[in-house]
């Protein structure tokens, strides 16, 4: 009879054994993805300033230049209120200088379509 009893408490022991081992090896996968993920998302940041705002279809469209002609534009309801000044964007040098007011004719142009 004791060996009867045994092997089911041997059978769920050794399923106990099997989920933690599985619940170990999926908490650590997660814990280093995210730590990867960490680790690749840290960009140079640089300060942009308001170059221009542009009011068009209900949105706002803040135009920010920072340093090395960086360019970077924010997309906002017109209910969100006014742009900020300054902003921490992602320092994306341009190879080429931009023109302002060809980025300007650029978005409006997007609004007519």
């Amino acid at each position: 009879m004791d060996n009867l009893d045994s092997k089911p408490f041997f059978l769920a022991m050794t399923i106990l054994i099997i989920f933690t081992y599985i619940l170990i090896a999926a908490l650590t996968t997660n814990a280093s993805s995210a730590y990867a993920e960490d680790d690749s998302s840290t960009k140079v940041m640089t300060t942009c300033r308001l170059a221009s705002q542009i009011l068009g279809n209900n949105q706002r469209v803040c135009v920010f230049t920072g340093a090395n002609n960086t360019q970077y534009r924010e997309y906002l309801p017109y209910d969100a209120g006014v742009c900020p000044r300054e902003f921490q964007c992602p320092y994306r040098p341009n190879e080429k200088p931009f023109s302002l007011k060809s980025v300007i004719k650029s978005i409006k142009k997007q609004f007519r379509e």
